[in-house]
Order: C-alpha cells, then structure tokens, then sequence
C-alpha cells in the first residue's frame, strides 16, 4: 500500500475529508440515536432536524467525491473516477429499479432505505471495473 507521503496532494485532500464526514457520521448517528430512543416524546420537528443533522455527512462525502474529479490534476485518473462513479450510480439505478418492479407486482416488500449505502457499495465494486482494460 502507497504511503501517506506518496499520495498525490488532490488524493490526500479527499481522504482527509472522507476520514472527517465518515468520523462525524458515525458521531452524529450514534448521538442523534441516543436522543431520539431516550424515552422522551419529540415533536415532528425534532425528528426532521435530526434527520437532515445525520444526513449532513453522508451529502458531505458526495461533496468529497466530486470535489475529488474538479481538483484532479491528472486528466487519465479524472477520467477513470468519473467512469467509476458513472458506473455507480448506473448499477444502483439498476438494483433500485428492479427492486422496485418486484415490488409492483407484489414479489417484494417496500424497497431499499438505503440508497447512497448501497451506492457507496457499488463505487467501491465499481472501481476494478472502471480500471479493467481502461
């Protein structure tokens, strides 16, 4: 594995702000969690704000992402990122889409809750692919 001085500048920007929206994610979760489940009734708008507080992260690290493609300085891994990503978000499309076709004719449930879980699933299974014969 490459060592923390032999990133590339725009490579240790983006784990560095991964490292940082991950860590408050799971900070913010696992407090806003706690909250809710005390025991004590919360209006409507408590709920709404601790939702959007644990969701803040999460749209954090897209941000990371795209911000990855604008300060790339070397346009081949641009390209292959950008190809990774697309490749993401069509194979998410793809589940969420047959999913929710099993659902119209009732073989399934509701549909996945998890949509940029499963898309954060499908950039990682996406980047071999990307990098495959590229």
């Amino acid at each position: 594995m490459a060592g923390w001085n032999s990133m590339a500048p725009y490579m240790r920007r983006y784990s560095i702000r991964i490292l940082l929206f991950m860590a408050s994610y799971v900070v913010i979760l696992t407090a806003s969690l706690s909250f809710a489940r005390s025991g004590a009734a919360h209006g409507q708008a408590t709920k709404i704000g601790l939702a959007l507080i644990t969701a803040f992260p999460v749209i954090g690290v897209f941000w990371a992402i795209f911000r990855l493609l604008v300060e790339t300085d070397d346009e081949y891994q641009r390209f292959l990122f950008a190809k990774q990503t697309l490749f993401a978000t069509a194979f998410t499309l793809v589940i969420v889409t047959v999913w929710q076709f099993l659902q119209v004719y009732d073989v399934v449930a509701t549909g996945p809750q998890w949509m940029g879980v499963i898309w954060f699933a499908m950039l990682g299974l996406a980047g071999p692919i990307a990098r495959w014969k590229a």
